[in-house]
């Protein structure tokens, strides 16, 4: 089984609080698996948080944004 070096390739994951087709509790679980990667639930957005409200989205996307940044060093 293959592993994902977070070193080389940041993981972020962004799951909207009410995303029923990928939940938080699913994407947790999954972030939990692979070293280095980081969860986050993003309060009162869905599934396509960009489209739903994007003033809102722009925070958590900026957040996982610099994350990937400085991780690329």
């Amino acid at each position: 089984m293959g592993q994902i070096d977070t070193k080389i390739c940041p993981v972020y994951f962004l799951t909207g609080e009410y995303d029923y087709s990928c939940t938080p509790q699913t994407s947790r679980a999954t972030a939990a698996k692979i070293q280095g990667a980081l969860f986050e639930e993003m309060q009162g957005l869905g599934h396509f948080p960009m489209s739903e409200d994007p003033e809102k989205f722009l925070p958590y996307f900026n957040k996982a944004l610099e994350h990937i940044l400085r991780a690329q060093g």
